[in-house]
């Protein structure tokens, strides 16, 4: 969500394409799951653009390819990676909204209650976003020339050749010992707290 009461309907936008099925990729689970395919949002990324280096980062906040091709290419990689990382604050949110028998697509219902955890794996991807960064820039710069030189083409062989690129560095990342992923838990709670008064007036 945004970082202040001003910037609520870009907070708005957030949610909604965070917690729909269509939106997340959410391909073979059922809704309390991490989905079996994934890949972050342009939010996220954007939150996270100046610790980013690669050019690839802009090409898919901008969706110059495509979130149905991320998905295909390196979406279940990703997802398992953020589940590794992540997952534990997604599974405390998908609980507080369960428990409580709230709408997840009604961001007004549940994140006055559930926010903190959904803010805290919004948090979590930004540092995970930097360590793939980090270990996959490579891969990362070679697929953004590729697309650029596809020209739209998402069935280009050289472009989907470096996308699983990128999905087979994600893999080995995800197996990589010492990766953790660094973000402010306190700067997270900080967001929750300004955007659940809001909901509050």
């Amino acid at each position: 969500l945004a970082g202040s009461l001003s910037q609520a309907p870009s907070a708005t936008r957030h949610v909604v394409e965070a917690h729909t099925p269509r939106a997340m990729g959410n391909t073979g689970s059922s809704a309390a799951d991490m989905p079996e395919s994934l890949v972050p949002t342009s939010t996220q990324i954007r939150r996270a653009q100046s610790t980013l280096s690669s050019s690839w980062w802009a090409l898919q906040a901008e969706g110059q390819v495509p979130v149905a091709t991320c998905l295909q290419q390196f979406g279940k990689a990703y997802a398992a990676l953020q589940s590794q990382h992540c997952g534990r604050h997604r599974q405390e949110h998908q609980r507080c909204v369960a428990g409580r028998k709230l709408d997840p697509l009604n961001m007004s219902a549940w994140y006055p209650h559930c926010g903190e955890p959904f803010e805290l794996e919004n948090a979590c991807v930004g540092g995970l976003l930097a360590e793939i960064d980090k270990n996959c820039r490579g891969p990362l710069d070679a697929a953004a020339a590729a697309a650029g030189r596809a020209r739209g083409d998402m069935t280009d062989v050289r472009l989907v050749a470096t996308m699983q690129g990128i999905g087979q560095c994600i893999a080995k990342v995800s197996k990589t010992k010492g990766v953790a992923p660094q973000y402010d838990m306190d700067a997270a709670r900080q967001r929750f707290l300004m955007s659940k008064n809001m909901f509050a007036r």
